[in-house]
């Protein structure tokens, strides 16, 4: 099952990897920036076609995300016009079309990274990513701190918005933002998979806390690209069917199954339905893509009976339950606000400021646990929950045993070996070393004990849920929150692993 990013003796290797040279590092680097540039090209030409101008800044984000391939492209153009000119001259002549990108030395500038590399190179770029994606931000007067806030909480799916309104951005900015979300909650190195191959791919996803022993296959990957697309179309078309505007459909559905959370309004008041169709959207991208692979092959009672597929729906819905009867909840809003938590999502229905305080301290278990691996979620995740639940069980009947039985702790069926228990201990103890420290220093910003833990599980699990308005967070505030996303949407270890790079160069 899951294998969350390595913590051994072996690290000093892993996190130290030997470049021939920095230039060749940052070659590797602006190839992945440039598949994450692909995607921006809808927002690019949706503004061109409505004509509402915001085409300049999208343009300038893509070009210098997209900048290594520039020189090629611009060649390729030559290339094909000059032998274009020549067959026009001599008809007897070949036409040899020349590549735009090659495509294949992209994927060899991938394919021979190190663990270690793909560790540090995962770090920077969601840094720089968001960074870049900060300009028509700017571009539009927003400050360049509540503008790189906003760019890092859209690419880690988190939801948090420092915008006091959206009206001061035209329709394709909206899409533009909501676009990143979507690329986010697949996460930005996923993209490239579909070029690269075997331990490679598994290495990418260990370093964004996706990985799985199942995923890594090629055939899986393109699983994971149909099922997130499948379920982004879905949601359109039921957005739609339940009298949404196509905008807005879009737009939701985006950050819906990416479980991102930004709204594409100030203001709306949904129907019922409406509100149950997004629950059921971020309950599906918080869904492991192995359950859709394995339903897709016939396995439904493999798929529905999955440990920890029954542990998600088993607590989400005690959790509705609980709210509505012991604080007096809607059920619509709180299946959506509850299913936001637990999935990540972001999307919230009323004042959260105002609930009840069992509300509160149950929804902020859920940020902390999260969904199921190997999914678009946030938090700590319900698989390494298991295995721990799982291990401790073990302690307690060895204890009841005679000296020497030996007890395996198994998920599925499936012994899990005592490495991935060691693992899952250390990235939950760290995570909550983490949380409680964040909170400290929440509470030392004057802010209450009930909205430092709300706030810090909201940002580290990439949630979006908020008990305090964040457009009047100050500038520290917003920084540190924005520190809590990149360190959660990578899950830790990678962080530290780039760290431990810069100080060892």
């Amino acid at each position: 099952m899951l294998i969350s990013v390595l913590c051994r003796a072996e690290s000093d290797k892993m996190v130290s990897p030997k470049y021939s040279s920095m230039a060749e590092f940052l070659k590797k680097l602006t190839t992945v920036m440039f598949y994450t540039s692909i995607p921006l090209l809808l927002p690019l030409i949706y503004s061109i076609y409505i004509g509402d101008g915001a085409w300049i800044p999208i343009a300038l984000t893509i070009g210098i995300l997209a900048f290594p391939a520039i020189p090629q492209i611009v060649m390729g153009i030559y290339q094909n016009f000059r032998n274009l000119i020549k067959k026009a001259i001599e008809p007897t002549a070949a036409f040899n079309y020349h590549q735009f990108i090659d495509i294949d030395e992209m994927r060899k500038r991938v394919e021979v990274l190190t663990l270690g590399e793909i560790f540090v190179i995962t770090s920077i770029v969601w840094i720089l990513v968001p960074l870049i994606s900060s300009i028509p931000y700017v571009y539009y007067g927003i400050p360049i701190v509540d503008a790189f806030f906003e760019s890092m909480s859209g690419w880690t799916s988190t939801g948090l918005s420092a915008l006091p309104t959206l009206g001061i951005l035209p329709p394709s900015m909206i899409l533009f933002r909501s676009m990143t979300q979507w690329i986010g909650g697949l996460g930005i190195v996923v993209l490239i998979l579909a070029v690269v191959r075997g331990r490679e791919a598994t290495s990418f996803l260990k370093a964004e806390g996706r990985a799985n022993n199942e995923i890594g296959i090629a055939e899986t990957i393109g699983m994971i690209f149909k099922v997130y697309l499948g379920l982004t179309i879905a949601g359109i078309v039921l957005l739609i069917l339940l009298d949404m505007d196509f905008f807005n459909a879009v737009n939701l559905s985006f950050s819906g199954v990416s479980n991102g959370g930004f709204f594409p309004f100030d203001s709306f008041e949904f129907t019922d339905l409406q509100k149950f169709a997004l629950a059921i959207l971020m309950f599906a991208g918080a869904t492991s893509f192995i359950f859709y692979k394995n339903s897709w092959e016939g396995k439904i009672k493999q798929a529905l009976f999955d440990e920890e597929f029954v542990l998600y729906v088993i607590i989400t819905v005690s959790a509705i339950i609980l709210i509505v009867l012991i604080a007096g909840e809607g059920w619509y809003n709180t299946a959506l606000n509850t299913i936001s938590a637990i999935a990540a999502g972001g999307f919230a229905i009323g004042n959260l400021s105002i609930m009840h305080a069992f509300p509160t301290y149950l929804l902020v278990i859920l940020m902390l646990s999260g969904g199921m691996v190997g999914s678009t979620t946030g938090g700590i995740k319900l698989w390494r929950i298991l295995v721990i639940f799982k291990a401790i069980a073990r302690q307690i009947r060895t204890s009841f045993l005679p000296t020497g039985s030996v007890q395996i702790v198994k998920i599925n069926a499936t012994p899990i070996n005592e490495h991935e228990i060691v693992e899952s201990a250390m990235f939950v103890f760290t995570y909550i070393f983490i949380f409680l420290f964040a909170c400290g220093i929440f509470m030392i910003a004057n802010y209450s004990l009930q909205n430092s833990l709300f706030m810090v599980a909201s940002a580290m699990g990439n949630v979006g849920l908020s008990t305090v308005s964040v457009p009047d967070i100050g500038e520290l505030g917003k920084l540190f929150l924005t520190v809590l996303m990149y360190v959660g949407r990578i899950e830790i270890f990678p962080s530290l692993a780039l760290i431990r790079y810069i100080m060892r160069r």
